[in-house]
């Protein structure tokens, strides 16, 4: 098996996956980490990804150009961790505490327009 990047480089792997997290594994052998690090942030080789078995394509992964990790598995296999850009676990927490602050103001605002209206129909 073998995923042939946007710039037409190409890496023998073992699989390719999404996980529930929404980030892309690819799991190779016999590659060093300096050379996954160097191909795999290259956000112009990773922006689209075909895996291909025996010449058919099984998959394309597009868009997936941050590299978050290299995983050490058993055997020599290595891991590589990619999320699209924008979706990785920090930045999905980052936006949504931003969306919280601006819920809570909101709510603020909401809650003093409500106190406003009680006071009128009390007098």
């Amino acid at each position: 098996m073998k995923i042939v990047f946007n710039d037409a480089a190409e890496l023998q792997i073992q699989s390719a996956g999404t996980q529930a997290d929404g980030s892309l594994l690819i799991k190779v052998i016999s590659v060093s980490e300096d050379e996954l690090k160097t191909l795999f942030s290259d956000s112009f080789a990773t922006a689209k990804m075909t895996v291909k078995e025996r010449g058919q394509e099984i998959a394309v992964y597009e868009k997936y150009t941050t590299l978050n990790a290299i995983v050490k598995y058993t055997a020599g296999i290595l891991g590589v961790v990619l999320f699209k850009k924008g979706e990785t676990q920090e930045e999905k927490l980052s936006a949504m505490q931003e969306e919280n602050a601006e819920l809570k103001k909101t709510v603020d605002m909401l809650q003093g327009c409500i106190l406003e209206m009680s006071e009128l129909v009390y007098q």
